[in-house]
């Protein structure tokens, strides 16, 4: 993690880097920052060049691009994100009428996170009313299973919201490519679509929100591992941020030739499904693994898979800690290492929210992706994000304000004007 901007926050890459296997970890984006994609093409050169535990920069697609004119800090963030970065189209917008109209569209809600941000859009939504900012109620469009969660059916949500008159859109998309007409067409129409926790860079219109907030945490794991073999747990198949997300990791194992992936499977984001999945492999490999990197939110499945075959809880990336993993975490921390990244539902749903009102109120971002790094945690300050007692399956997750993510001081970097309408 590292310190952007705004109130002092947890000192994330300091705490990483007094951890062996970790140290390169905090500085690596800074390192290479701008050098592309076409870092660490060969694992006998990354082995050469770095150690185990190395976080790969993996972009942006286009470094002499507007990244060029990036502050340093910013650059290190962006260099997590393979594609590439573009100037916002809504820079220069001039501010919508209020009151606004707010929509939500999302898959279907499979775990805590999911959740907690539908609720945490309508804590926020209920106070921006209050302040005579938003009118009606949050409008949503979210299936009740995986199942009916199709491109189709949101590309029909958007429309249907348009429709409405929507002046806003925020969406989690089940897919990337098959949305990007129906979002481009909303932004034409001049309804912004921010969309949450994916990185879409083919949309012109829509407003990429997001953070690689596994990079320290999977390099730190496999700097941790060292040798042996790995599990990988993807999340689902085929979403966009799954894809960079696993991407990364195999990036990151260039420089780790000691270390082999055994298998990859899905766990849907999803602790029941990961659970299963894990299970189902350890029984057909009793031996189990040197190691786990999960697509996040599916520690919990994958250490009650390990508990249920009667082996040991390798180093497991923490990616997308909640609040179940993290206490059990807090309270082996004497004997057992590794490293997470994660914010919770409410503190995401307060930038995505956030995000929308200063798009309406015409304060301009200044870029098609707002990549913002999540809390680094660690050994040394698990316990300051960890509840003690927690079952591995509790709702809860990780604590702290809503602005914990990214307060309205830290959003201003990414915007032309400062300031939240409201200051919500």
């Amino acid at each position: 993690m590292f310190q952007l901007f705004g109130k002092p926050r947890l000192r994330k890459a300091r705490a990483a880097a007094a951890i062996a296997g970790a140290v390169a970890i905090a500085g690596a984006a800074m390192a290479l920052a701008g050098t592309g994609s076409a870092v660490a093409k060969s694992q006998a050169v990354a082995a050469a060049t770095h150690a185990c535990g190395y976080s790969a920069p993996v972009g942006p697609a286009n470094p002499s691009g507007i990244y060029s004119t990036l502050s340093p800090a910013l650059k290190a963030v962006y260099s997590s994100d393979p594609g590439a970065l573009n100037a916002s189209p809504w820079a220069h917008s001039k501010p919508v009428k209020g009151p606004w109209k707010i929509g939500y569209i999302a898959f279907a809600a499979t775990n805590p996170y999911n959740l907690h941000v539908i609720a945490g859009l309508k804590s926020q939504f209920a106070k921006a009313k209050a302040m005579g900012l938003v009118t009606g109620s949050l409008v949503t469009n979210i299936p009740a299973t995986i199942t009916a969660s199709t491109p189709e059916q949101e590309i029909a949500a958007i429309q249907q919201m348009v429709r409405q008159g929507i002046n806003a859109i925020i969406m989690e998309p089940i897919a990337g490519a098959p949305v990007v007409p129906a979002i481009d067409a909303a932004g034409k129409a001049g309804v912004p679509v921010i969309l949450t926790d994916i990185p879409l860079p083919q949309t012109k219109y829509g407003v990429v929100v997001w953070s690689q907030n596994q990079y320290l945490s999977d390099a730190g794991t496999l700097g941790l591992i060292q040798k042996g073999n790995i599990l990988i747990v993807r999340g689902l198949a085929g979403n966009p941020n799954d894809v960079d997300l696993y991407q990364q990791k195999i990036d990151d194992l260039k420089y780790c030739p000691n270390i082999k992936v055994a298998a990859t499977i899905y766990g849907n984001w999803d602790n029941a499904s990961a659970k299963t999945a894990v299970s189902q492999y350890l029984a057909a490999h009793p031996q189990g693994v040197d190691g786990v990197l999960q697509d996040g939110g599916m520690m919990a499945g994958t250490i009650e898979a390990f508990q249920a075959a009667g082996l040991k809880v390798p180093p497991i990336a923490d990616d997308e800690c909640q609040g179940g993993d993290l206490s059990w975490w807090a309270a082996h921390k004497s004997t057992y290492k590794t490293f997470g990244g994660c914010f919770n539902g409410y503190q995401g749903a307060y930038v995505f929210f956030n995000t929308a009102l200063r798009i309406l109120a015409g304060d301009g971002p200044k870029l098609q992706t707002i990549e913002i790094p999540a809390p680094f945690v660690t050994n040394a300050n698990v316990s300051q994000y960890a509840t003690p007692g927690l079952p591995l399956t509790s709702p809860l997750e990780q604590g702290g304000p809503i602005s914990t993510w990214c307060s309205d001081t830290c959003l201003n970097a990414y915007f032309n004007k400062p300031g939240t309408p409201g200051g919500l």
